[in-house]
């Protein structure tokens, strides 16, 4: 798939697509499952607790130190959703023992991901409206530059509302927002 330009591929990773301009880091270490409120709100779960972030400033607004080491419990039995004590929600969650984000808005906007080689990964976004006359799938994509995150082991979708999408990996989170 990737034979001719895998060498390549770095170096034409680059920033989403306006209108996803706001990017906000949100470092962590560890993280083993991650979502998104209902609310819109980014959660992050490690061994160490659970934290919810605000995606368009970063800023923590809830940090669980799991001081009981009850967080385990706060899963469905399909690990595919967490209750969240603090907010009286049950939300849909990724990264543990399978479950994925919503890789589609309503208005046409896609993201998927990419495997030059074992081991890494690639996360790209476009615009299904728009035409493209590249021969390759991937090539129609916009592929995304991370900064604090590592290219393997990542999750990724759009928020209940569709106006941010997140990049997850054992680092955290790179949140992009629409303006």
């Amino acid at each position: 798939m990737f034979a001719k330009d895998k060498n390549k591929l770095f170096d034409i990773l680059t920033d989403p697509p306006s209108p996803w301009t706001n990017r906000k880091i949100i470092s962590a270490a560890g993280i083993i499952a991650n979502g998104w409120t209902k609310d819109n709100k980014i959660f992050l779960l490690s061994a160490d607790g659970y934290s919810i972030s605000n995606p368009t400033s970063g800023e923590i607004e809830i940090r669980n130190h799991d001081e009981s080491n009850t967080a385990m419990t706060k899963f469905s039995t399909d690990n595919l959703e967490f209750t969240v004590d603090e907010l009286k929600q049950t939300i849909k969650i990724f990264g543990l023992r399978g479950g994925n984000g919503n890789h589609l808005t309503s208005d046409g906007w896609a993201l998927d991901s990419f495997h030059p080689a074992l081991g890494e990964q690639i996360v790209g976004i476009k615009n299904l409206k728009s035409r493209s006359d590249q021969k390759e799938y991937w090539q129609t994509f916009t592929l995304i530059n991370l900064v604090r995150l590592e290219h393997f082991t990542l999750t990724y979708g759009f928020s209940p509302n569709e106006k941010h999408f997140a990049i997850f990996g054992s680092g955290g989170a790179e949140v992009f927002t629409r303006q």
